[in-house]
């Protein structure tokens, strides 16, 4: 078969490369999440197999159009699965993040040379990654963890393990996405929060106004909280309209908006450890649900946003607390919460946006993984759905 040209721009040039590159996100994606299934089940070669055949795939229909610059890098990391692979190597969470990142850097390198954009990365910045990978199969175990930390920063200089190379630096970085727009601050996190209230029907009252404007204080209790009150809101309202507003979508928005609201009166340190430190600390933490039932409870009109606050760390199979009920008995507005709430804290992981994808992808495994146990499998099943219908907005 020959070769393609991209520069030729005739119908049926196009439709080839249009089937090449669906096929090659298809097998982006499955590669993907083989690769966070693998981090969580390292014992089964068959994954790993998996990973190899997909590479090998990708790296030969890249010359099919005409793609030979990027061949040496899918080579480089078939060596270096093929060494796990005969277990050579172990397999842990940064090889997982160097294969992940150069699959981030093929996707990127294919996406810019069909739409005929500028190469996100110099001709010798591309060899040394190269040969960085490539040095990992003939690296020995005292030397190959300082390896991995030297490829992880020449694929992505903000990785919290890379390492920088003194004596020979990156002509040019790994040019990534912006970051992701998080509201944060009183006016951006208020308006954020209105405007999604009222996408979603539901109208501003007296109550909601005070509501409303308790956010910014609890996202200033700690920086992990900046902005999560508007994404767990959008989660949760748009899990609830696929599901045909299964719950009543004011008392929904009142409950994800406060369901923290007690855990804002523990000491930092403890908000650090989530109250897994010890015992001692793990059964103040867990008082957290109780206390912001009862502030939102003292009014009449809020009986089910508090009842969804009381309940939010239940679990499906009656493991959690404070009351150890389990699925039947739990309000359907707690069980979504939970995921949003469970959802949002994984996912958020992570400062780059290649972090922030595989913080995602985890997520997701483990989201799905506890359905059935932790999580009602009903509303994992509407998180998936929410997920896929906005996968762009979450993949920025």
């Amino acid at each position: 078969m020959s070769q393609l040209n991209l520069n030729r721009p005739d119908e049926l040039q196009r439709d080839c490369v249009d089937d090449f590159f669906e096929d090659f996100r298809d097998a982006y994606e499955q590669c993907e999440s083989t690769l966070i299934e693998l981090e969580q089940h390292p014992q089964q070669p068959e994954l790993l197999h998996g990973i190899f055949r997909v590479v090998h795939t990708i790296k030969g229909n890249l010359g099919f159009i005409g793609l030979f610059s990027l061949i040496p890098l899918l080579q480089s990391l078939e060596d270096v699965l093929d060494d796990i692979r005969k277990g050579h190597m172990a397999y842990d969470s940064a090889l997982c993040d160097v294969i992940q990142l150069t699959m981030n850097l093929t996707q990127k390198w294919v996406e810019v040379s069909i739409a005929g954009e500028a190469k996100p990365l110099s001709p010798a910045s591309m060899q040394q990654i190269c040969q960085r990978l490539s040095g990992l199969t003939s690296a020995d175990e005292r030397s190959r963890d300082v390896r991995i930390r030297q490829v992880l920063h020449l694929l992505d200089p903000a990785h919290p393990q890379g390492l920088i190379i003194t004596d020979e630096r990156l002509p040019d970085a790994v040019t990534t996405t912006a970051s992701p727009v998080v509201e944060t601050g009183e006016s951006s996190a208020i308006a954020a929060c209105r405007r999604l209230l009222q996408h979603y029907g539901i109208r501003m009252d007296a109550d909601l106004e005070f509501f409303i404007q308790l956010i910014p204080a609890l996202e200033q209790r700690h920086p992990r909280w900046q902005g999560r009150t508007a994404r767990q809101l959008f989660l949760a309202l748009e899990m609830n309209r696929l599901a045909g507003k299964k719950v009543d979508t004011v008392q929904l928005a009142v409950a994800v908006m406060l369901h923290d609201l007690g855990m804002s009166f523990l000491p930092l340190k403890m908000l650090d450890a989530q109250g897994l430190a010890d015992p001692t600390q793990l059964s103040v933490w867990q008082r957290h649900a109780e206390m912001g039932a009862s502030l939102v409870a003292s009014s009449p009109r809020w009986q089910d946003a508090a009842a969804m606050i009381w309940q939010h760390h239940e679990h499906h199979d009656g493991s959690g607390f404070p009351d150890g009920l389990d699925g039947p008995d739990l309000s359907e507005g707690a069980k979504l919460l939970l995921i949003a709430d469970e959802f949002d804290n994984k996912a958020n992981d992570g400062d780059s946006p290649e972090q922030r994808k595989r913080a995602l992808m985890r997520a997701l495994l483990d989201i799905n993984s506890g359905a059935g146990s932790k999580f009602d499998p009903y509303w994992v099943g509407m998180l998936s759905e929410v997920i896929k219908l906005h996968k762009q907005h979450y993949q920025r």
